[in-house]
């Protein structure tokens, strides 16, 4: 029997005064396993039509919608899967939430956990991200450390809120023994709102003969107003405009005609 809480699973994201709560905990017994998800408004305001998805493995499950989720009030919902995998280890479950606020506007708020089929493993490639602010397009870089002896060849998914829209979902990278490699993903806002803070992460997953492994690397995305035109180009036109007084200056000095000597 094991019974998983992370604290990846629990995923605030703000949406004007709509924060969203996530906490998750898996039960997996033989080849089942139980998710139990609770969903809770800690914002100022209802949050609308809220929904929540569970993926497993690209097995989506959907709860029914709760057409009003009222502040301090939680929606708590119960999945199941039939596990399927060959091999013993441990793999990631993704949870997103859909919402909108009063004006019928979209949110989600993503999170992610894994469970253990089988017998256990522990990961011994790690990575470490940093939390970033977003106006219009950025990159998310992300460190990875083999700790084995062996090569491993990585499959590495980022897992992002529907507010946002992503270059490469999916990356491919062989990392060699005892050594470190750095990645990024590119990204751009699609529909996110200034003010709003989501929860994104990475999947880090890799096998060798007999078993799996998983680990998760977890980081916050803010998103921020994009600057005018003026902010965003400042130290340009300031830059600019110094050099061109000073080339017009430079000019003036070298073809000032000396005066006529008096007779």
């Amino acid at each position: 029997l094991f019974v998983f809480a992370f604290f990846f699973s629990i995923s605030p994201v703000n949406a004007g005064f709509i924060t969203i709560t996530t906490h998750t905990s898996l039960t997996v017994t033989d080849n089942r396993i139980k998710i139990k998800v609770t969903v809770t408004n800690d914002g100022d305001e209802p949050a609308y039509n809220a929904q929540i998805y569970v993926n497993e493995n690209h097995r989506i499950q959907v709860s029914p919608v709760k057409q009003i989720l009222p502040v301090k009030e939680c929606l708590d919902c119960e999945f199941q899967y039939d596990l399927v995998q060959t091999k013993h280890g441990r793999y990631p479950i993704l949870i997103s939430i859909n919402y909108t606020d009063i004006n019928q506007y979209p949110f989600t708020a993503a999170t992610g956990t894994y469970y253990a089929y089988g017998v256990d493993t522990v990961s011994q490639v790690f990575g470490t991200t940093s939390n970033i602010s977003l106006s219009r397009h950025s990159s998310l870089p992300l460190l990875l450390k083999n700790m084995d002896d062996k090569p491993r060849e990585l499959t590495i998914q980022l897992v992002i809120p529907k507010e946002l829209s992503i270059l490469d979902k999916v990356k491919k990278i062989i990392l060699q023994p005892r050594s470190e490699l750095s990645t990024a993903f590119g990204f751009r806002n699609f529909s996110a709102l200034p003010g709003s803070r989501y929860q994104a992460f990475f999947i880090i997953e890799y096998e060798d003969q007999s078993k799996h492994y998983s680990n998760i690397v977890p980081c916050f995305i803010t998103i921020e107003a994009p600057k005018k035109f003026f902010e965003r180009y400042m130290w340009y036109i300031i830059g600019g405009s110094s050099t061109l007084f000073v080339v017009f200056i430079v000019f003036q000095f070298l073809h000032k005609k000396p005066d006529k000597e008096e007779q």
